[in-house]
């Protein structure tokens, strides 16, 4: 009896990760989608402002996906720590964006000086009120950056993705750390340093894909499985 309690636990703990797993996957790429048309397309600014709302939580279930995935194959510590910065990292980065487009908006609305001597003035205050999220954008890549080296040094031992997009994965999470900690306070783009985001946006593109790929994969093997077992 207490036998079949666990393995009904068993079952239900696997059901629930391959919902995370599936989930996941999807959330993380459409993360990536958005992030990437953001950057690279004009969108209207009310749609840009609701899809900058809606992305972080779309990295959080993404991240939480990929632990799950990455843990079936081989649990380790270096996968629980990065999955809780890859949890921080996203709440970081939607406070940078909420700020950033309040500032925006408060500033276009009432500072709009009359007279040439008040431009100094205003041009102070802005850059002043702008450290801010600049200190949450420096703050965002100091989680996600992390996060990003410890899943590449799973992945790399993870079949599905290989040494070599692991160490794609690493090489830039390094990078974009060490210029980070270099520039800061100010983030590396403003410095004219190069801005390693895009760049690591468009890896995790390629990782939610690949785990979306042997997800199916795995569940396809397994439906046969069974099916030649009750054949």
């Amino acid at each position: 009896m207490q036998e079949h309690i666990h393995q009904k636990a068993g079952d239900q703990q696997t059901r629930i990760g391959n919902d995370w797993i599936k989930y996941g996957g999807y959330s993380g790429l459409l993360f990536a989608i958005i992030f990437l048309s953001m950057a690279a397309l004009p969108l209207p600014d009310r749609l840009e402002t609701v899809l900058a709302l809606l992305f972080p939580l779309f990295l959080v279930v993404g991240h939480v996906g990929l632990y799950h995935f990455l843990s079936r194959h081989r649990p380790a510590f270096i996968l629980q720590a990065a999955v809780i910065f890859g949890i921080c990292a996203p709440v970081l980065v939607s406070a940078m964006l909420t700020v950033q487009m309040s500032l925006i908006s408060y500033m276009d609305r009432f500072y709009h000086p009359l007279e040439q001597a008040l431009k100094e003035s205003q041009i102070n205050i802005w850059r002043a009120v702008d450290s801010v999220q600049l200190g949450l954008d420096v703050a965002w890549d100091m989680f996600i950056l992390p996060t990003v080296i410890l899943f590449s040094i799973g992945i790399m031992k993870h079949p599905a993705f290989g040494k070599v997009f692991g160490f794609i994965g690493l090489l830039l999470g390094v990078v974009g750390l060490v210029l980070n900690i270099y520039t800061f306070p100010t983030p590396p783009i403003n410095v004219g340093l190069p801005d390693v985001g895009p760049f690591v946006v468009f890896w995790y593109a390629i990782l939610f894909a690949l785990m979306i790929r042997a997800h199916r994969k795995s569940a396809s093997n397994a439906v046969q499985m069974t099916e030649a077992t009750i054949g």
